[in-house]
């Protein structure tokens, strides 16, 4: 991954988007706390998709090899240093959702940005997310394994709706401001839904 080919702009706004999703991540996790714990596993996992918008984002929004994982990693650093309950952890988070949808823009080799390659990276994310969780919080210790497949089947549609379409809305809205004119998600180059 290298950064030598963006540009200042796409790393200024890169940077801002990142900040701001990892507001939303942190403003997320105090609902979780207080709110969303009333949940039980594994049906909890319907609301984390919210927490994949980071790598999912940026990557639509500057369309450049790293920028998953830079958005991803970013948001989780601003969630963690406001103060959340998972502290360090938030980073292994969004270490391995960065890593899931940087997989599969890669896999794209970084051309493909609609909605096929949005969704599998927010899919793929969910994936790395819950099986992180299963080891890092021992959820095979706890409950069975029926149990975290319906929380890995219910982290994927969270992620595609919460993560993907919500990224997907999000970047359109944006670059119908006009805010971001002369990024490549305004540029249009490829039917983007």
């Amino acid at each position: 991954m290298s950064f030598k080919e963006w540009t200042t702009r796409e790393l200024v706004v890169a940077a801002v988007l990142a900040v701001a999703v990892g507001v939303v991540f942190w403003g997320w996790g105090l609902l979780w706390s207080s709110v969303f714990q009333a949940i039980p596993f594994p049906f909890s996992y319907a609301l984390v998709g919210i927490w994949m918008i980071g790598g999912l984002l940026v990557p639509y929004v500057i369309r450049r090899p790293g920028a998953a994982l830079l958005g991803e990693l970013v948001a989780a650093f601003v969630s963690m240093v406001l103060g959340n309950q998972w502290g360090i952890l938030t980073m292994a988070s969004g270490l391995v959702q960065g890593a899931g949808s940087e997989l599969v823009f890669a896999t794209f080799r970084w051309k493909r940005f609609d909605g096929l390659a949005l969704y599998g990276a927010a899919a793929l994310a969910g994936v790395f997310s819950i099986l992180l969780d299963t080891f890092v919080y021992s959820y095979y210790r706890t409950y069975t394994w029926g149990n975290i497949g319906l929380a890995a089947v219910l982290i994927v549609i969270s992620s595609l709706v919460l993560g993907g379409l919500l990224s997907l809305l999000l970047g359109e809205a944006l670059a119908r401001t006009g805010v971001l004119s002369g990024l490549a998600v305004s540029r249009g180059k490829e039917r983007r839904i």
